[in-house]
């Protein structure tokens, strides 16, 4: 994967083992990294690797991380930060509404930078719930607003649940660009759209038509969110590079060593991945 040139890699969360025992082994993956040739290669050539963390205590065990493998320069270098979009998924998710929160992410957001952290801030649901339905654009507006003012270095907006339409993703993301213009060293904006309907291809190239110049995906599509009723995977790396080249535009990611990594991905899953290359 990192062979293939993305712009940064996410590696891990730094959750609770308890609640996604999947990932129970952040720290240890973090320290193995030291060993890697390929991983020394990607940092040679300035590529970010980040983690998540839902809170301050997930951020100390990434500092922690970092500060106790010998080896991995630094790494993550890069924290990924989350704040739902309605009361009730922020309280499935983390056990607090949207204000309590925006406020605890904020404070994690400010250690960050103060550590040298690259800082990539998410409205999470921003275009609709499983548990409320439709979201209020302007709540997804001042979550973004807070985010470019405490300093962070992106603004994703997630499709967590996949019900965003093409139309949906121009109005929201021209309300968000219009609200940041104000904000001196705005942060660029990326879009994570869920391929649950069908449309997180036709949502990204909408995107790419009005200014956006950064999306995520994962290879086969694999992942999703736990704490989301009804969420299926992300969209696949594969069928966002065939969105864009049929789209006429460029990209740098490297198809061919990203195919090699959809393979090997396949052959430890034990399952066919998505590659919607249609």
């Amino acid at each position: 994967l990192a062979s293939s040139s993305p712009s940064s890699i996410e590696l891990t969360s730094f959750v609770r083992p308890d609640r996604v025992p999947n990932l129970k082994d952040a720290k240890e993956l973090c320290a193995a990294l030291a060993d890697q040739e390929w991983y020394h290669t990607a940092r040679s050539r300035g590529m970010p690797f980040a983690a998540l963390v839902p809170n301050m205590r997930g951020l100390d065990n990434l500092l922690t991380a970092r500060e106790s493998s010998s080896g991995n320069d630094g790494c993550p270098d890069t924290c990924v930060l989350i704040t739902s979009c309605t009361d009730s998924h922020s309280k499935a998710n983390v056990g607090r509404p949207i204000k309590e929160a925006l406020e605890a992410t904020m404070k994690v957001l400010e250690v960050a930078r103060k550590e040298g952290l690259g800082v990539r801030a998410y409205c999470s649901m921003a275009f609709g719930c499983p548990f409320e339905g439709e979201v209020d654009p302007a709540v997804v507006v001042d979550i973004s607003r807070a985010y470019a003012e405490g300093g962070a270095h992106v603004l994703g907006i997630a499709d967590t649940l996949g019900c965003a339409t093409p139309a949906q993703t121009r109005l929201l993301v021209n309300d968000i660009m219009d609200a940041l213009k104000a904000v001196e060293n705005a942060p660029k904006i990326s879009l994570h759209m869920h391929d649950t309907n069908g449309r997180a291809r036709d949502n990204c190239i909408e995107g790419m038509k009005i200014g956006v110049r950064e999306f995520d995906a994962a290879v086969g599509g694999c992942g999703g969110c736990n704490f989301a009723p009804g969420a299926k995977g992300n969209l696949s790396t594969q069928g966002l590079l065939y969105a864009i080249d049929q789209a006429g535009c460029e990209h740098s990611v490297l198809e061919d060593e990203l195919a090699v990594a959809h393979g090997f991905l396949e052959d430890k899953l034990q399952r066919p991945l998505d590659q919607s290359y249609e």
